[in-house]
């Protein structure tokens, strides 16, 4: 999803990436979570991430925040810690609502990307 939204070579490009990511996902999960939901899952799924990424906020409350702490990093870091926050993210939501409304949720935000990268929560 961070190479559909336009996540290349440069930090500020996955930052941006990162930032419409989290913005759509917003989008899909408010009406299912509730704006709290959301933003607590984003949270925890930072706080746990900082395990490998150590950067990360932990209160990631929106895409602003987001772009600029991965925009301070290198290209290769962005890429990787917004994949593992959204990874994590993935994670918790399929253990909270189940593969099959996450799933249906992503494919709502990103209907052009192959059944298969959805399935597979791919980032």
């Amino acid at each position: 999803m961070l190479e559909h939204e336009g996540a290349a070579a440069s930090a500020d490009e996955c930052a941006t990436a990162a930032g419409l990511v989290y913005d759509k996902l917003h989008a899909q999960l408010d009406p299912l979570l509730g704006l709290a939901g959301v933003q607590a899952l984003l949270v925890r799924s930072a706080k746990l991430a900082r395990a490998e990424f150590a950067f990360l906020e932990v209160a990631l409350l929106d895409s602003v925040k987001l772009r600029e702490c991965l925009r301070t990093q290198s290209p290769t870091v962005a890429l990787e810690s917004a994949a593992t926050l959204f990874g994590t993210l993935f994670a918790l939501l399929t253990t909270l609502i189940g593969e099959r409304l996450m799933t249906q949720a992503l494919r709502s935000a990103w209907p052009t990307i192959e059944d298969t990268a959805v399935g597979e929560t791919s980032t």
